[in-house]
């Protein structure tokens, strides 16, 4: 009776010249619930954060994940994560022989996942590995990827066999056919003739989504690691929510384009979200984002158990090789520090990058014929955690700078040793100033070393003076011809050569090895530890905590001298002829000289004209 009168009204509206009119002749049933994560940067373990009051609190932990998941399914339910989940902390120097992520996520009841430019970070090749290593795993979808050739390329086709990865899955939610498929930004690195290579996000979602509703998906989700053209993505495709890992609005909010709902995963996992759609109306019958830790859920003492295990395999195979134990401080604090970029807010400055380039000066073993002190540089994103207040483990460190992947094998950048000149540096200040300016995660970040500079002057010639640290606290001016050890890592002195080739200006940095040569090969100057181990990004620290004085616990607390960032760049007065003109080169002099000499030909031109109507004058008055 209701399909008859249903076809009875349909076909009344057509007779009236209404067309496409959907209507529902079923009763809407329970909605389908969607419980998303996203950014959860291998976080295996509870780990201290800093609220939005700077108030420390103990969050996340698959162990609680898993227990949130559990006590939130219904038989409608969906277990989804936007990408970037397998990079941030020790675990992931188990990617390419436990990919404990992946793992503990098929445990924990993940149907299915994206991945995101963080998954990356340590190669194509290591998370191809990663992907061959798991046994089972969520289903794994990315409509927008394809292979190149060579070995890394290789590595992530073996990879996505194995985890028989997709572009678009079906997944059954209670009496739902619930479709999702996984999306990557557009990246140049991963342009034509790369090992992996991303199309058009839009594009790509148009035909996924044609084909889930094709093969009768009730609900299409799609899952975007990215950031940025979200909107443009929805407003081709036929999108009913789209889970997004990077940041964009706030987690306990979702927003609307067009027809498509918009929810934002959550860090780390602090929170776990949740959405309960209507797949008939597409109406939202709840959303939230349920706080993940100790106080709110139970430990899964399966997944703590695992957890566990890969935190032994941890100590054993990477912390051993730098003298630090998982469970054993490394040292404390009484204060937290931050990076540039906390709750979104692109500080100039950052305390934990501070901590950081001394620690990489301090790990360096001066050379006899050396003349001035050393400084470091890196750049403001390589430094990505916040050490909060109290004990500092070495998850904690590993954590602060945890991306690169140094030709041992091992996560993290390695240190090495170059020279530059003071001239060198004043050229490599000015295009950090020229290039970086508007883009704070890529500022280059001193270690006992700073710069001044003039908007008085002509771009491309700002920089008056580059003061290196002489003694504790006491800066001087760099002087041209003397050569400055300077700390760095390979990918710094890469990104350097192509900064030079970004600009117009004539602005050489010369890279020199200890014997004065044009450094060729970065690899050959890795600092080492006593024991052969490469120094990383994150493990300086370790050999920095000497300087620490002890506490009546035991353990070394880190000195209050990191409570304020310290100035990398300043602005100087414009009142001051001698910076006005100091290191001024040939585009200040041609600036100025055209300053002076326009007001000087027109004094000039003037004079020369009052000459000659005075002269006319003359002569009519002779007349």
């Amino acid at each position: 009776m209701k399909k008859s009168m249903s076809l009875f009204l349909a076909a009344l509206l057509a007779c009236a010249g209404i067309s496409n009119v959907n209507i529902k002749t079923e009763a809407a049933g329970d909605p389908v619930r969607i419980l998303f994560t996203g950014n959860l940067n291998d976080h295996l373990e509870l780990f201290k954060s800093l609220n939005e009051e700077n108030k420390t609190v103990q969050v996340g932990g698959y162990t609680f994940l898993s227990s949130a998941i559990e006590e939130n399914s219904n038989e409608n339910t969906v277990v989804l994560d936007a990408g970037n989940f397998s990079a941030g902390t020790m675990y992931g120097s188990l990617n390419t022989s436990d990919a404990p992520d992946l793992t503990l996520m098929s445990q924990m009841g993940y149907d299915a996942v994206t991945f995101g430019e963080t998954d990356l970070v340590y190669g194509i090749s290591n998370f191809g590995e990663m992907l061959s290593a798991v046994e089972e795993a969520p289903a794994m979808v990315s409509a927008n990827i394809s292979f190149g050739s060579g070995s890394a390329a290789d590595a992530l086709k073996a990879g996505w066999q194995n985890v028989e990865g997709s572009s678009y899955t079906i997944l059954d939610a209670g009496s739902y056919k619930v479709g999702v498929f996984g999306l990557m930004p557009l990246n140049e690195a991963y342009a034509n003739g790369a090992a992996l290579q991303i199309a058009d996000p839009v594009q790509a979602a148009v035909n996924a989504s044609e084909s889930l509703k094709k093969e009768g998906a009730d609900l299409v989700i799609c899952l975007y690691s990215g950031k940025d053209n979200y909107e443009e993505i929805c407003a081709q495709a036929e999108i009913d929510v789209l889970i997004k890992a990077d940041s964009a609005i706030a987690p306990d909010q979702y927003e609307k384009s067009g027809n498509t709902i918009i929810a934002q995963a959550d860090q780390y996992g602090k929170t776990l979200g949740l959405l309960d759609i209507d797949p008939q109306s597409g109406s939202v019958k709840s959303y939230d984002h349920l706080a993940v830790n100790a106080d709110a859920y139970p430990p899964n003492d399966d997944i703590r158990t695992a957890v566990a295990d890969y935190r032994a395999k941890v100590q054993d195979q990477l912390l051993k090789r730098f003298g630090l134990t998982a469970s054993t401080p490394a040292f404390k604090t009484t204060y937290s520090l931050t990076t540039y970029d906390r709750f979104g807010t692109a500080k100039r400055y950052a305390e934990a990058a501070d901590l950081v380039t001394d620690a990489m000066i301090e790990a360096y073993v001066p050379s006899g014929s050396d003349e001035a002190k050393p400084v470091s540089i890196i750049m403001e994103n390589m430094v990505t955690g916040t050490l909060v207040a109290g004990n500092v483990y070495a998850n904690d460190l590993f954590a602060l700078a945890y991306k690169g992947m140094g030709s041992d094998g091992i996560p993290g950048y390695n240190l090495v040793h170059v020279y530059m000149s003071g001239e060198d540096l004043r050229n490599l200040c000015e295009l950090d100033l020229l290039l970086n300016a508007d883009n704070p995660g890529q500022l280059l970040h001193f270690g006992r070393m700073r710069y001044e500079y003039s908007t008085n002057r002509p771009e491309g010639n700002r920089v008056v003076d580059v003061y290196t640290e002489e003694a504790d606290g006491y800066y001087i001016a760099a002087t041209d011809d003397r050569m400055y050890p300077v700390i760095t890592t390979a990918e710094v002195l890469q990104a350097i050569e192509t900064m030079q080739g970004k600009t117009e200006y004539d602005l050489p940095v010369g890279v020199y090895d200890e014997s004065g040569k044009k450094a060729a090969d970065y690899d050959v100057m890795t600092m080492r530890t006593d024991g052969g181990a490469a120094v990383k990004l994150w493990s300086a620290i370790t050999s920095y905590m000497a300087h620490f004085d002890r506490g009546s616990d035991g353990v070394d607390v880190l000195p209050s001298n990191y409570k304020s960032a310290r100035m990398q760049r300043t602005k100087v007065s414009a009142q001051s002829i001698i910076k006005l003109f100091k290191h001024a080169g040939k585009p200040t002099v041609d600036f100025y000289l055209k300053v002076i000499a326009i007001p000087v030909a027109v004094l000039i031109g003037l004079n020369i004209l009052v000459w000659l109507l005075n002269l006319k004058k003359r002569k009519e008055t002779d007349a």
